[in-house]
């Protein structure tokens, strides 16, 4: 992106549809090209905090419903740890 003006509280800049495709996270022509009189909100920018936040919800409640097999998964790991750990010690 370039400033290539501005006004009392604003930018006029010139950027390039892929910079937009990016910041958006609509790659491969998922943004249609832009005519203008055209208005992009860039605070619907890609919104990394929601996306981070639900997997975290999701994870905690995928965790929280299956609490006995993940315990025993992270049990196996250990062993499994452990035991490398003293192969490697030979």
């Amino acid at each position: 992106m370039k400033v290539i003006g501005k006004t009392e509280h604003d930018y006029i800049c010139e950027v390039s549809h892929h910079e937009l495709e990016k910041f958006m996270n609509l790659y491969y022509n998922k943004l249609n090209k832009l005519k203008i009189g055209d208005q992009l909100d860039l605070a619907t920018g890609y919104d990394f905090e929601t996306k981070t936040l639900n997997a975290l919800k999701k994870t905690e409640d995928f965790i929280s419903a299956n609490k006995e097999v993940v315990e025993a998964i992270l049990n196996g790991i250990s062993v499994i740890a452990k035991s490398n750990l003293k192969e490697t010690k030979v």
